[in-house]
Protein backbone atom coordinates (compact mmCIF):
# COMPACT_ATOMS: atom_id res chain seq x y z
CA UNK A 1 0.00 0.00 0.00
CA UNK A 2 1.29 3.46 -0.92
CA UNK A 3 2.28 5.63 2.03
CA UNK A 4 2.22 9.41 2.45
CA UNK A 5 6.02 9.35 2.86
CA UNK A 6 6.37 7.62 -0.52
CA UNK A 7 4.20 10.30 -2.11
CA UNK A 8 6.29 13.09 -0.56
CA UNK A 9 9.57 11.44 -1.61
CA UNK A 10 8.42 10.66 -5.16
CA UNK A 11 10.78 12.13 -7.73
CA UNK A 12 10.25 12.64 -11.43
CA UNK A 13 12.72 12.80 -14.27
CA UNK A 14 13.18 16.23 -15.77
CA UNK A 15 12.16 16.88 -19.34
CA UNK A 16 12.91 19.70 -21.67
CA UNK A 17 9.91 21.71 -20.56
CA UNK A 18 9.09 19.97 -17.30
CA UNK A 19 6.98 21.27 -14.48
CA UNK A 20 8.39 23.50 -11.79
CA UNK A 21 9.90 21.29 -9.12
CA UNK A 22 8.57 23.42 -6.25
CA UNK A 23 5.03 23.25 -7.59
CA UNK A 24 5.27 19.48 -8.05
CA UNK A 25 6.61 19.08 -4.49
CA UNK A 26 3.88 21.35 -3.14
CA UNK A 27 1.27 19.35 -5.02
CA UNK A 28 2.72 16.05 -3.76
CA UNK A 29 2.63 17.39 -0.19
CA UNK A 30 -1.00 18.34 -0.73
CA UNK A 31 -1.77 14.86 -2.07
CA UNK A 32 0.16 13.27 0.83
CA UNK A 33 -1.83 15.29 3.37
CA UNK A 34 -5.12 14.22 1.81
CA UNK A 35 -3.83 10.66 1.58
CA UNK A 36 -3.00 10.71 5.30
CA UNK A 37 -6.54 11.88 6.06
CA UNK A 38 -8.04 9.12 3.91
CA UNK A 39 -5.63 6.60 5.47
CA UNK A 40 -6.59 7.77 8.98
CA UNK A 41 -10.30 7.65 8.11
CA UNK A 42 -9.81 4.14 6.74
CA UNK A 43 -8.11 3.06 10.00
CA UNK A 44 -11.04 4.47 11.97
CA UNK A 45 -13.48 2.65 9.71
CA UNK A 46 -11.58 -0.59 10.18
CA UNK A 47 -11.64 -0.06 13.95
CA UNK A 48 -15.41 0.59 13.80
CA UNK A 49 -15.92 -2.55 11.70
CA UNK A 50 -13.77 -4.56 14.14
CA UNK A 51 -15.80 -3.21 17.05
CA UNK A 52 -19.06 -4.02 15.30
CA UNK A 53 -17.78 -7.50 14.51
CA UNK A 54 -16.89 -7.94 18.22
CA UNK A 55 -20.40 -6.79 19.15
CA UNK A 56 -21.82 -9.26 16.67
CA UNK A 57 -19.72 -12.06 18.18
CA UNK A 58 -21.00 -11.15 21.66
CA UNK A 59 -24.56 -11.37 20.44
CA UNK A 60 -23.88 -14.75 18.88
CA UNK A 61 -22.40 -16.00 22.17
CA UNK A 62 -25.43 -14.64 24.00
CA UNK A 63 -27.68 -16.46 21.51
CA UNK A 64 -25.92 -19.77 22.26
CA UNK A 65 -26.21 -19.38 26.04
CA UNK A 66 -29.81 -18.17 26.07
CA UNK A 67 -31.80 -20.97 24.43
CA UNK A 68 -35.10 -19.76 25.86
CA UNK A 69 -34.68 -16.31 24.23
CA UNK A 70 -33.41 -17.57 20.86
CA UNK A 71 -35.79 -15.53 18.74
CA UNK A 72 -35.00 -12.26 20.53
CA UNK A 73 -31.26 -12.86 20.26
CA UNK A 74 -31.54 -13.60 16.52
CA UNK A 75 -33.50 -10.39 15.90
CA UNK A 76 -30.95 -8.38 17.85
CA UNK A 77 -28.03 -9.89 15.95
CA UNK A 78 -29.72 -9.22 12.60
CA UNK A 79 -30.47 -5.63 13.59
CA UNK A 80 -26.84 -5.06 14.59
CA UNK A 81 -25.62 -6.60 11.32
CA UNK A 82 -27.95 -4.45 9.27
CA UNK A 83 -26.91 -1.34 11.12
CA UNK A 84 -23.25 -2.26 10.60
CA UNK A 85 -23.89 -2.79 6.89
CA UNK A 86 -25.71 0.53 6.60
CA UNK A 87 -22.96 2.33 8.49
CA UNK A 88 -20.27 0.64 6.41
CA UNK A 89 -22.17 1.49 3.20
CA UNK A 90 -22.64 5.09 4.36
CA UNK A 91 -18.97 5.34 5.27
CA UNK A 92 -17.95 3.90 1.90
CA UNK A 93 -20.29 6.31 0.11
CA UNK A 94 -18.79 9.24 2.01
CA UNK A 95 -15.27 8.04 1.24
CA UNK A 96 -16.16 7.72 -2.46
CA UNK A 97 -17.63 11.23 -2.47
CA UNK A 98 -14.53 12.65 -0.81
CA UNK A 99 -12.25 10.91 -3.31
CA UNK A 100 -14.38 12.24 -6.19
CA UNK A 101 -14.17 15.77 -4.74
CA UNK A 102 -10.40 15.51 -4.39
CA UNK A 103 -10.03 14.25 -7.97
CA UNK A 104 -12.25 17.08 -9.18
CA UNK A 105 -10.05 19.60 -7.36
CA UNK A 106 -6.93 18.09 -8.92
CA UNK A 107 -8.52 18.26 -12.38
CA UNK A 108 -9.37 21.93 -11.81
CA UNK A 109 -5.78 22.63 -10.73
CA UNK A 110 -4.45 20.98 -13.88
CA UNK A 111 -6.91 22.95 -16.03
CA UNK A 112 -5.85 26.22 -14.39
CA UNK A 113 -2.17 25.36 -14.85
CA UNK A 114 -2.79 24.77 -18.55
CA UNK A 115 -4.61 28.11 -18.86
CA UNK A 116 -1.79 29.86 -17.01
CA UNK A 117 0.81 28.27 -19.31
CA UNK A 118 -1.15 29.35 -22.40
CA UNK A 119 -1.46 32.92 -21.14
CA UNK A 120 2.23 33.01 -20.29
CA UNK A 121 3.15 31.71 -23.75
CA UNK A 122 0.96 34.39 -25.37
CA UNK A 123 2.62 37.12 -23.31
CA UNK A 124 6.11 35.92 -24.17
CA UNK A 125 5.14 35.63 -27.82
CA UNK A 126 3.93 39.25 -27.84
CA UNK A 127 7.10 40.48 -26.18
CA UNK A 128 9.26 38.47 -28.56
CA UNK A 129 7.45 40.00 -31.54
CA UNK A 130 8.11 43.53 -30.19
CA UNK A 131 11.80 42.70 -29.68
CA UNK A 132 12.07 41.36 -33.24
CA UNK A 133 10.42 44.53 -34.67
CA UNK A 134 12.81 46.71 -32.64
CA UNK A 135 15.77 44.67 -33.87
CA UNK A 136 14.66 45.23 -37.49
CA UNK A 137 14.34 48.98 -36.87
CA UNK A 138 17.78 49.07 -35.27
CA UNK A 139 19.20 47.21 -38.27
CA UNK A 140 17.56 49.72 -40.63
CA UNK A 141 18.95 52.68 -38.65
CA UNK A 142 22.36 51.03 -38.51
CA UNK A 143 22.35 50.51 -42.28
CA UNK A 144 21.34 54.15 -42.78
CA UNK A 145 23.90 55.70 -40.43
CA UNK A 146 26.75 53.48 -41.57
CA UNK A 147 25.99 53.78 -45.28
CA UNK A 148 28.47 55.24 -47.74
CA UNK A 149 26.14 58.21 -48.37
CA UNK A 150 26.19 59.13 -44.70
CA UNK A 151 29.98 58.82 -44.58
CA UNK A 152 30.22 61.12 -47.58
CA UNK A 153 27.93 63.68 -45.90
CA UNK A 154 29.99 63.52 -42.70
CA UNK A 155 33.22 64.03 -44.64
CA UNK A 156 31.75 67.05 -46.44
CA UNK A 157 30.56 68.51 -43.14
CA UNK A 158 34.03 68.21 -41.69
CA UNK A 159 35.52 70.08 -44.65
CA UNK A 160 33.09 72.97 -44.38
CA UNK A 161 34.48 75.73 -42.25
CA UNK A 162 32.58 78.31 -40.33
CA UNK A 163 33.88 81.09 -42.52
CA UNK A 164 32.48 79.48 -45.65
CA UNK A 165 29.03 79.38 -44.10
CA UNK A 166 29.15 83.07 -43.15
CA UNK A 167 30.16 84.24 -46.63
Amino acid sequence: MLTAMEIRNQSFSKGMRGFKEDEVKEFLNYVAQDYEIVYSDNAKLLENVRKLEEDLAKYKLLEATMNNSLILAQQTAEAVKEQARREAANMMDEAKKRIAEILSIYQEIIKRLNIFNSELKAQFSGHLEIIEKNSLRIDELTDFFYSSDMKSIMEKLEKIEVTQILE
